[in-house]
């Protein structure tokens, strides 16, 4: 079989340093060799790449020049950054060179997700309601009619940027993280808030969506992380569920907001019998439909992480999808898990190589 090569597209070269060269480390058993780069690294008169080759007798990755490879692995996360916002259109051309294959095509932004799968008969109830914030007066009326709210970048990750938004008698707060730290800011009018709201959605778009009562008996918020992937047969499978538990007083369980992950069997033995079995049914439900459905709306995807919340009613919410899932959340409460990781691109690759439809069609815009 023809020797294929994998390319790792990065943002900076300690980008995911760990996760890439153990996967490296790996390749010479699939007859695959790496590289790894940034998307600005491309000459774009030679269509050259100017990046790192991961030479197996040091176990070392070199500079070097190669031509663009035959299957990538974006693992680029594209934010405001200067950097981040010149490599996207690179990322966009590359992913229509009819000589490249990437390993998965990504997912757009939250409102285009929410979109089209709202309605969908399978996943639609799991759907927190959700706007496209548009104007402050948005914010204003759910504090009125419906309580506290929070409001999420539609590109955001990690946690990053989100704001919870409550009101009391006295006054309006909105609380947010910066790292671990949680911020509060106080605003004793509407009028001030509004003001506060249309400067922030000038910067970036938002959605709103209710305050979820996400926290368990002793009033620590969490989430369950499912993390799922494709394996070399091409077929999807539930690799690992995780919980995140944030800190006391928190509204947010990413392990970049401060939060600590739990391993999903120790957490659920406080669980009845019943609360057991109806939750693993849901979550049957959604590990069964969403990849599908979106494969369907978008393009092939490699893997997605799932947050769900699971409210104290027991009600079960879709919080994200991420088709860039960290791998924390399970790696430290499994750490036997690791090997089955770094192989999974390659067999993935491996199956790709040989797969003549392997190129995604995209369905939506």
């Amino acid at each position: 079989m023809q020797k294929q090569t994998l390319g790792f597209l990065i943002i900076n070269k300690k980008h995911e340093n760990t996760y890439i060269t153990e996967i490296a480390k790996r390749s010479e058993f699939f007859n695959i060799d790496c590289v790894r780069f940034e998307p600005m690294s491309i000459d774009p008169d030679s269509l050259l790449i100017n990046g790192e080759k991961f030479d197996q007798p040091s176990q070392q990755w070199i500079n070097s020049s190669f031509p663009i490879p035959s299957f990538i692995y974006d693992r680029c996360f594209y934010n405001s950054h200067h950097a981040s916002k010149k490599g996207k259109p690179i990322v966009e051309w590359l992913k229509k060179n009819p000589t490249t294959t990437f390993l998965g095509f990504g997912l757009p932004d939250k409102w285009k997700i929410y979109t089209s799968l709202r309605g969908q008969q399978t996943i639609d109830s799991y759907l927190p309601q959700t706007e496209l914030l548009n104007d402050p007066i948005q914010v204003i009326k759910h504090l009125k009619v419906s309580g506290p709210c929070i409001l999420k970048p539609i590109n955001g990750s990690r946690g990053v940027g989100i704001i919870a938004v409550k009101q009391d008698s006295e006054n309006i707060t909105i609380t947010y993280h910066k790292g671990h730290d949680k911020k509060t800011k106080n605003f004793s009018t509407l009028k001030d808030l509004s003001k506060w709201c249309e400067k922030l959605i000038s910067q970036q778009a938002y959605l709103l969506q209710p305050l979820l009562p996400l926290t368990d008996a002793n009033n620590y918020p969490f989430d369950i992380r499912l993390f799922l992937q494709k394996d070399q047969n091409g077929e999807w499978n539930l690799i690992e569920k995780g919980i995140r538990k944030g800190y006391h007083g928190s509204f947010l369980s990413n392990l970049n907001s401060g939060g600590d992950p739990l391993s999903f069997a120790d957490w659920s033995q406080s669980l009845t019998y019943k609360q057991k079995y109806l939750l693993e049914d849901e979550l049957a439900t959604i590990i069964h439909s969403l990849p599908p459905l979106l494969e369907k709306q978008f393009k092939q995807l490699f893997e997605i992480g799932v947050d769900i919340g699971y409210a104290q009613d027991g009600s079960i919410w879709i919080l994200d999808i991420n088709s860039k899932p960290g791998r924390k959340t399970f790696t430290k409460t499994n750490p036997k898990l690791k090997e089955r990781l770094y192989n999974a691109p390659l067999k993935y690759c491996q199956f790709l190589s040989n797969d003549t439809t392997a190129k995604g069609v995209e369905i939506n815009d």
